[in-house]
């Protein structure tokens, strides 16, 4: 089996989500993972973790996109974000069907569903000359503003929260806190466990050198001031907490995110702001009725406050949460299940099947990854639970499979589900040129 090669390099680079490494990507339309330097001889068939000794990179790829995949059917937030890619793909189709016009409005729905996981370019302002600096060290605030709406005009239903990070001498940047940033912090973390999961299994020190690449990889990347827009989120918890240990840092930052995308409706209404936060008035109010992830995570990061001696993970969560209103990581975790599990079915299509198929899936993710706070999804969680983890491209379009998953390859086909993939990226970009 293979992905049309002519297709996937018309459509490579075009994601809705763009990674910070060209490596890999995670298309959120078609759920498809796409390797774009490795081949499937460097991981199919592999079982047994210490196999990819020195191949770190292959492992800690997979699993991080893996991890976009898992968050996007395996959290309330990324189910209900599946929600509306199934009603444009459910029309793809038809489109020249007597009448499908009336149907239209649900790509242009998707599109402003997806251009929000970022937001563009526009958002982001970057002035001065300087360095950022270690994120403990700089300073944050947050600013607030307003989405402009499809005729230019400012939308008060759509506020748009802004992270500031302020540097050496006049350097200074501003952009939008995102869902995406959450989802990438998610994956950071699934990425970096999985590097200390292969540095465990190597001999004769290799693996403290490993370890040691791992923590030089990760502070080039929390202080390089062009990924500050996939970094916020660890970067706050640097600040607000006053952490420097980056390791901690992310494991508390992605902790945190995971929860924010399991946050059901009544967890949003109930969620209390910190004082920083009261300037805002109604727009606070705005941000709980989009169930934001992004806003909650702030709130509740800010509230959580400074890491103490004698904390934990989940008691530094539980501090957090108490102040913003809301119960135990524990509570939360059990009731997104819940609330996953009486899911209502996709509406009927021609993908109807292949995505409850996807939904089952990352319902057994979720089960996996809720078992505690530490969200990282990894090959030894994977193997221990018996995950049922999609198959995945590589850069040759071809189909791989992972010898250790238990994913039923006669429900999901990803040569079909990129096929009507890149029918809805033409139809979504005709409509547009039609009504913007």
């Amino acid at each position: 089996m293979a992905i049309n090669k002519a297709r996937m390099a018309e459509l490579r680079g075009k994601s809705v989500f763009p990674e910070r490494s060209a490596a890999a990507e995670f298309r959120f339309r078609s759920q498809v993972i796409c390797l774009n330097e490795f081949d499937i001889a460097q991981f199919e068939g592999i079982a047994d973790l210490a196999d990819f000794g020195r191949a770190r990179s292959v492992i800690s790829t997979i699993f991080h996109e893996l991890t976009h995949w898992s968050d996007m059917v395996g959290t309330i937030w990324g189910r209900r974000h599946l929600r509306i890619v199934h009603s444009a793909l459910g029309i793809v189709t038809s489109l020249k069907m007597a009448g499908m016009e009336t149907q239209f409005w649900k790509m242009i729905a998707l599109h402003d569903a997806e251009r929000r996981l970022m937001f563009p370019r526009y958002y982001r302002v970057q002035e001065g000359a300087g360095k950022l600096g270690t994120p403990k060290d700089s300073i944050i605030d947050f600013s607030g503003g307003i989405e402009f709406d499809t005729l230019g005009r400012q939308n008060a239903d759509r506020p748009i929260l802004f992270v500031r990070f302020y540097g050496s001498g006049s350097f200074f940047i501003r952009q939008p806190f995102v869902v995406g940033a959450l989802l990438e912090t998610t994956a950071v973390w699934s990425e970096m466990k999985s590097g200390f999961e292969i540095a465990a299994t190597l001999q004769n020190g290799a693996g403290v050198v490993e370890n040691a690449l791992i923590d030089a990889e990760l502070r080039s990347l929390l202080e390089d001031p062009d990924l500050t827009i996939y970094t916020a989120p660890a970067r706050m918890v640097s600040y607000f907490a006053s952490i420097s240990d980056y390791r901690l840092v992310y494991e508390l930052a992605a902790s945190l995110a995971y929860l924010c995308l399991n946050f059901r409706e009544r967890e949003f209404n109930k969620l209390r702001v910190p004082a920083i936060m009261h300037v805002w008035g109604r727009r606070n109010d705005a941000w709980k009725r989009n169930m934001d992830p992004a806003f909650a995570f702030a709130a509740i990061c800010v509230n959580a406050g400074r890491w103490s001696a004698g904390s934990t993970v989940e008691s530094w969560l539980d501090g957090g949460l108490k102040r913003s209103g809301l119960p135990s990581t524990a509570v939360i975790r059990e009731a997104a299940i819940v609330a996953m599990t009486a899911e209502d079915d996709l509406p009927p299509s021609s993908w109807t099947l292949q995505g409850s198929y996807l939904l089952t899936a990352g319902l057994a993710s979720a089960k996996a990854r809720l078992q505690g706070a530490d969200p990282s999804l990894t090959m030894s969680l994977a193997v221990a639970e018996g995950l049922p983890l999609p198959p995945i491209i590589d850069s040759n379009c071809e189909v791989g499979r992972l010898v250790f998953s238990t994913f039923d390859y006669e429900k999901w086909n990803p040569e079909e589900m990129f096929d009507v993939e890149y029918q809805l990226d033409g139809a979504v970009a005709n409509m547009l040129s039609a009504c913007r």
